[in-house]
């Protein structure tokens, strides 16, 4: 599958992790936790106030995202789809 040439580098690199990690790498999907767990974590801190609710709600996104990688396109950016992901763990924890 040809990435999207509308999105940008770093959209670009990270779907290329993707890819890697849906083959089994785990070393890429490490690479993509790294890029996204302070930004994912301090989204989550803002929705519940609580740090320890935040980084488990951090880890549960990521196990998430790392249950639907294969569904993942590059429609949008990773860092877009991954935030959708942790936005809905976040809200349905705040329910």
């Amino acid at each position: 599958m040809e990435v999207n040439p509308n999105l940008s580098e770093k959209a670009q690199i990270d779907y290329k992790l993707v890819q890697m990690a849906v083959k089994g790498d785990q070393k890429a999907y490490a690479e993509l936790m790294q890029r996204y767990k302070d930004s994912i974590y301090f989204m989550l801190l803002k929705m519940v106030n609580n740090r320890d609710d935040a980084d488990d709600l951090t880890i549960e996104a990521f196990g998430k995202a790392l249950e639907k990688l294969h569904q993942y396109t590059p429609d949008v950016a990773f860092s877009t789809w991954l935030s959708k992901i942790a936005t809905a763990n976040g809200i349905d924890f705040i329910r």
